[in-house]
């Protein structure tokens, strides 16, 4: 349990690193103005973008709930229908989409909790339009996040992780 803590604490910080994916500051890449139109603030984000959408995953998961009729049992309805016609528990499957990113080149995947909660069934899909089957390794409701494995093989593009410290 102690490493499962410590695993979730990890990936805590990673997600707060995963949002530093920008180069580090040096005089050479220092913008010493900020951009003043709306076209220059969308050109200043296109390379980071460029750079992470190969890591950018959408998460789709889904998950089987049996229902009942809110009818079954009452003697008004069973009287003219019979008690087999609201009796049956019927299947529906619940869906959810999110996002993710992948950490780990082997399809390691940092997601929401809550996109994944209570799934039976839960698959990926790549910006290139591939998608893939997923285990769920970890999650913590507690703290919102999850992590799930790609169940292929594969040498998947990841985010670029920096330090925090470096970046401005």
């Amino acid at each position: 349990m102690q490493k499962i803590h410590s695993l979730i604490g990890f990936m805590s910080a990673l997600i707060m690193v995963s949002v530093a994916i920008c180069a580090p500051a040096s005089a050479e890449n220092v913008i010493k103005q900020a951009p003043k139109s709306q076209i220059n603030i969308q050109q200043s984000f296109a390379p980071l973008v460029k750079a992470a959408a190969p890591a950018v995953v959408n998460v789709y998961a889904a998950r089987r709930i049996k229902t009942r009729s809110p009818f079954a049992g009452d003697p008004f309805f069973e009287r003219f229908f019979g008690d087999r016609a609201f009796g049956r528990p019927r299947e529906r499957v619940e869906r959810s989409l999110g996002s993710g990113v992948i950490v780990q080149k082997e399809g390691l995947i940092v997601t929401n909790h809550h996109v994944i909660k209570g799934a039976t069934e839960v698959k990926v899909a790549l910006t290139d339009g591939r998608e893939f089957e997923c285990n769920v390794v970890l999650k913590d409701e507690k703290s919102d996040l999850a992590v799930l494995r790609i169940k292929e093989k594969g040498n998947f593009s990841t985010l670029q992780l920096g330090d925090s410290e470096q970046l401005e």
